[in-house]
């Protein structure tokens, strides 16, 4: 009578007793280390792409921020509100959104007012000049800002082509 535990697997064929011992070993020393030598190869490109992804984040959110500071500097701009119209109070109000926003690694300086080299550009356009707007008239903010983020900067050395320009426009009708 057999116990519940003495179960006999049947031989599997695929699988081959090593005729000689050391013969499998010597294999296996030879390969030893083969998954280092793998691993240094691929962990530079894999450190590169991480790079690249992070990089292209910042892109896209830099690009956000300022789209959002051109809307909320816009904004500004058309809504009547008690504090005098000029260009200066508008484009400080997208300066301040974008400054406190972007994220920034380039070398340049920075300033409260958006004069600075890392700061956006900031360009107010009304069709009557410095002077408040009349009913309907559109005001359009343009935040320009010159984007060198880890990877760039590093590609600009090289060829000379960055830093990228991003750009956003907003234009809403004055209240």
């Amino acid at each position: 009578m057999r116990k519940r535990n003495d179960i006999r697997l049947p031989a599997v064929s695929s699988w081959r007793q090593p005729e000689n011992l050391a013969e499998d070993e010597m294999r296996y020393a030879r390969q030893r280390g083969s998954q280092i030598v793998e691993f240094a190869f691929v962990l530079p490109v894999l450190v590169l792409m991480l790079l690249l992804i992070v990089d292209f984040g910042f892109l896209v959110y830099n690009k956000a921020v300022i789209t959002n500071a051109s809307r909320e500097g816009a904004r500004f701009g058309t809504v009547l509100t008690a504090t005098p119209w000029t260009t200066a109070s508008v484009a400080a109000v997208a300066c301040n959104y974008a400054r406190n926003s972007v994220i920034n690694v380039s070398t340049g300086t920075r300033n409260a007012n958006c004069t600075g080299t890392a700061d956006p550009t900031i360009v107010v356009s009304n069709p009557n000049g410095n002077v408040p707007p009349h009913f309907n008239d559109p005001v359009t903010v343009t935040v320009t800002y010159a984007y060198s983020g880890f990877l760039l900067n590093t590609a600009n050395a090289k060829f000379g082509t960055f830093p990228l320009s991003l750009t956003a426009a907003s234009t809403m009708a004055h209240e």
